[in-house]
């Protein structure tokens, strides 16, 4: 993220009013998310649950931007919907409350998850639109908002400053991670936060490199099909418990995003889109018969 700010500086730098209200969201959005993980929401149900920001974005888009859809892209995004629903009831589970888990009052810790996710999730949608206004008011500068945004979020996450203290004490007590009977005196937790700050940085580089080029719908549906595939193996290497609704709500997913990814192409089939991985211009709207789309997006 710093090259973000040493190489990519431009002129017209924006000002740090322009990003107070995206690290802002961001922040809570972040909040919420990990919050509802303990609030007996299954890991494989909080992603899932994420992908309903296709529906959260288009909702968002007609009321505060006016904008309309087709109805083949509507149809798609309540298929996508309606799997949501139906993952989120299947994994429902009634057990009795335990006192380590997050309360209020008598509400029971799962339906103070949803309501977790379902902020996270309007406020997501509405993180993207943010991003689109700022993008075209301000310039396409990807590297610039992802150092900006997540740097001046660093100051704001000081206030869950207890937590973060106990989560470093709990990772260094863990064990020493062994390669092939060797100890490289790393604790085991340790070498998973790298490797996925590393897997991290790669998937949220591309992400806002997607989103200075496109829609925060397209963002979106292209985010969802990632959580999808995180979705599926968790179920595969984690062995979370499933049933005949998991499945069929998945599929639901799965056909919705299919159904999306085929209106984008026929709506494109005759524009001409020049997608850079830069900070050059942006072509889009020519009316011409053929699509010249380059997309380097790691689905990660």
């Amino acid at each position: 993220m710093l090259k973000g700010l040493l190489i990519n500086a431009q002129e017209g730098l924006l000002f740090f009013r322009v990003y107070l209200k995206i690290v802002i969201i961001f922040f809570i959005v972040n909040f919420c998310n990990n919050t509802s993980i303990r609030c007996d929401i299954y890991f494989p149900l909080f992603i899932i649950f994420k992908s309903g920001s296709l529906f959260a974005n288009m909702t968002l888009g007609t009321f505060l931007r006016g904008r309309t859809y087709t109805v083949k892209k509507i149809v798609a995004v309540l298929t996508v919907t309606g799997g949501i629903i139906m993952f989120t009831m299947a994994s429902y589970d009634s057990r009795p409350i335990s006192t380590s888990e997050l309360q209020f009052f008598d509400i029971p810790p799962f339906c103070i998850g949803i309501v977790l996710l379902t902020l996270a999730l309007l406020l997501s949608a509405y993180l993207g639109i943010c991003q689109e206004d700022m993008y075209r008011t301000y310039g396409k500068h990807a590297k610039q908002s992802m150092f900006m945004v997540h740097t001046l979020s660093i100051p704001i996450y000081l206030i869950l400053g207890d937590e973060i203290s106990d989560a470093i004490r709990a990772a260094n007590n863990t064990e020493s991670l062994t390669v092939f009977d060797y100890d490289l005196c790393i604790p085991t937790a340790w070498a998973n936060i790298i490797a996925i700050c590393v897997l991290q940085y790669i998937c949220i580089d591309n992400v806002y490199r997607l989103t200075a080029i496109t829609t925060s719908l397209n963002v979106t549906m292209v985010t969802s099909i990632r959580k999808f595939i995180s979705l599926l193996i968790s179920f595969v290497a984690i062995g979370n418990p499933y049933n005949i609704l998991h499945f069929f709500g998945a599929f639901l997913v799965f056909i919705g995003s299919i159904m999306f990814f085929a209106v984008f192409i026929e709506t494109t089939i005759n524009t001409k889109h020049y997608f850079t991985f830069g900070y050059g211009v942006i072509y889009e709207n020519e009316l011409r018969p053929q699509v010249n789309i380059t997309l380097n997006l790691a689905l990660m």
